[in-house]
């Protein structure tokens, strides 16, 4: 496998169990437990 078909390394995340992963609550505000985020 060539350097180039690599996939960049990315960190684990949690989806938010707050939001569901969108990031925004039930209000349309930032959700205040993953800041707007979705991932924990």
């Amino acid at each position: 496998m060539s350097e180039d078909a690599i996939p960049p390394a990315a960190p684990p995340r949690h989806q938010c169990c707050t939001c569901g992963g969108t990031g925004i609550d039930s209000y349309g505000d930032n959700c205040p437990h993953c800041e707007g985020h979705g991932y924990c």
